[in-house]
């Protein structure tokens, strides 16, 4: 069935037209809106990883990419003169890519119509299009909504039990609140959240530490010379964003409509500037300029600085601060004092000053657009292996401002000063954090006890079931019974070993015939027993029977001419795995074999 559509009572078919039609409406009812503030109605996430339009730089700079050189503009956008956009002299491009045909489509669209008609306000007519998908393609897993999520969860178990398989679903019940029944939507759905930048992922080693998770100080190999810039790690990132959408959802229009135009009022003071070559005076003499920007930084050349090649480099962030808080600086250090918090001043806050003082004499207007109320969303760090890094040289201070109660917005939040930048830091109570934890690796009761007081702990265990509802006829592939095969195996390593130890029902979910399962067996089970028992082949051979490990008596007398040496044994095994593993092997594992039965004879 093909999607149609009345947009304010305008008739539209086709679910990429509908996309169209509906920007170019709002385009035509704002009409002095910008292209950044486009943007931020209508935001990459919407879309996914292509993003709803893009002028012309961002487009170019997609066609540059060595991954869509296989695909032209017109593949992906619209190109076509009656099609493109027209904003303030540069062409805007949509994005073509909702659904494919008409029978297909792909999960942002929906969510996509749902938005235009909650949150910009669209009264759209389709064609009962929206039921039909419900029906046929948008089933959703059910989940128990009661339970308000933790915001620190750890999933842990052994190896192979869908830990990080597993993250998907929860960081899309975080984020969505629902997560679609389809592994395929499920997980494009969020590559397009992590394409977004709400949700990041992080591995943990023994050599990951605080420099990389929250903040350090880097070289800077781009610049002509070796410099060295404060960079933030993934943590802080994050926790910027996730702040700054929380503290943007709690103001009004008005605040929103006019920190839009504050910004565009820096930005354009700036790259005006830069592009004039503009020579600010400091208070004290000395002149310098601006001779490069980027997204967060602030390049000055200055006649009297003491860095390398008279560069010095500004954090537009902090120039943003310095803006908004409203006062009317005299003093650098004055600055240093009311805005960073600090009792001294340092020597790019006289820079900030200079730029301070002239920004003010540019006047302000007002932003005329009608901007929307910004709704909370929330953010999550998913952090493999979380157990195989140092908790306290990762985490550092911040250890404590993960807890529920000391989140940002909270009665008892904390802020704590960062190190390197001396910037005040809070996590906000839309970050989510959740870790995967291997108990082969290491048991919870060996973790660092400040991280188990701050997380709850979900157990994934072993579950032969799945492999009954995923793995061939219930399970049994080739006459062997490949889910009670699994768990014969795992008794016998708890009773060997520790539960902590067993292996997880994800290594046989791949099994398709017998001769995937003897290479699962032969490369990856085998090898994970010799692990857990150190190479006491006595022990793998009580957990796999007889049958995968061959034992042969060694003739001592044809390797030594002496056989009274005290270092030669009477009886010296050699272990071998067996060059092949037939069916009543596997089946010996579990129970007594029986002619004409595939595996009702289990014990």
């Amino acid at each position: 069935m093909t999607y149609k559509a009345k947009i304010n009572n305008i008739e539209v078919t086709y679910k990429n037209r509908t996309v169209l039609e509906i920007i170019k409406q709002y385009v035509k009812q704002h009409s002095d809106i910008t292209y950044t503030q486009l943007k931020e109605v209508f935001y990459d996430n919407l879309q996914g990883s292509l993003g709803v339009l893009k002028n012309e730089s961002e487009l170019l700079a997609w066609e540059s990419k060595e991954e869509n050189k296989k695909d032209t503009r017109e593949d992906r956008f619209f190109t076509k003169s009656s099609d493109v956009i027209s904003l303030n002299g540069e062409n805007i491009y949509v994005c073509t890519q909702w659904g494919d045909g008409n029978n297909n489509i792909k999960p942002n669209f929906m969510p996509f119509i749902k938005y235009a008609r909650v949150e910009l306000g669209f009264n759209i007519e389709d064609n009962g299009y929206e039921m039909s998908l419900v029906k046929k393609n948008t089933k959703k897993k059910e989940f128990q909504n009661d339970k308000k999520l933790p915001l620190n969860k750890i999933l842990y178990g052994p190896p192979g039990t869908g830990k990080t398989y597993n993250t998907i679903d929860k960081a899309l019940q975080i984020i969505d609140g629902d997560v679609p029944e389809s592994r395929e939507e499920a997980k494009e759905r969020f590559e397009a959240l992590k394409e977004a930048g709400q949700v990041e992922f992080v591995t943990f080693h023994q050599s990951y530490g605080y420099e990389e998770f929250v903040e350090g100080i880097k070289a800077d190999v781009q610049s002509e010379s070796i410099r060295y810039v404060i960079e933030d790690g993934i943590f802080k990132r994050l926790s910027d964003k996730a702040r700054k959408h929380y503290e943007d959802s709690q103001k009004s229009q008005s605040e929103i409509a006019s920190e839009i135009s504050q910004k565009d009022k820096i930005s354009n003071f700036l790259n005006k500037a830069l592009e004039d070559d503009k020579v600010f005076q400091k208070t004290k003499g000395g002149k310098f300029g601006i001779k490069d920007l980027t997204e967060k930084s602030i390049i000055l050349y200055s006649e009297d600085s003491n860095y390398n090649e008279n560069s010095i480099s500004l954090d537009v962030n902090e120039f943003y601060k310095i803006i908004s808080a409203n006062i009317d600086f005299k003093t650098s250090r004055q600055i240093a004092q009311e805005v960073f918090g600090i009792s001294n001043q340092r020597q790019k806050d006289t820079y900030y000053l200079s730029l301070f003082k002239e920004y003010k004499k540019v006047p302000f207007i007002e932003s005329k657009i009608n901007t929307e109320i910004i709704k909370n969303k929330n953010y999550l760090l998913i952090i493999d292996e979380i157990n195989r890094g140092n908790i306290s040289k990762i985490f550092g201070e911040l250890i404590t401002l993960i807890e529920e109660s000391k989140r940002l917005g909270n009665d008892e939040a904390m802020e704590v000063t960062l190190p390197y930048s001396g910037e005040k830091f809070g996590v906000p109570k839309n970050l989510y954090i959740l870790g995967t934890m291997n108990t082969a690796d290491r048991s919870i009761a060996l973790m660092d006890t400040a991280l188990r007081r701050r997380f709850e702990f979900e157990e994934m265990m072993p579950d032969s079931n799945e492999i009954r509802k995923k793995v061939g006829d219930n399970g049994v592939i080739d006459k062997i019974d490949i889910a009670f095969l699994l768990e014969k195996i795992n008794q016998r390593i708890e009773y060997l070993y520790d539960r902590d130890h067993t292996i997880g029902h994800a290594y046989f979910m791949a099994v398709e015939d017998k001769a995937t399962l003897d290479s699962i067996m032969r490369n990856k089970v085998i090898p994970l027993l010799q692990e857990y028992f150190y190479d006491d082949w006595e022990k793998i051979r009580l957990v796999l029977n007889d049958g995968f490990i061959e034992k042969t008596v060694q003739d001592t007398s044809k390797l030594f001419d002496s056989m009274d040496d005290e270092y030669i044994e009477e009886d010296k095994y050699t272990y071998i795995i067996a060059s092949d593993f037939s069916v009543d092997a596997y089946r010996k594992i579990y129970g007594k074999i029986e002619q004409n039965q595939v595996g009702e004879s289990h014990e």
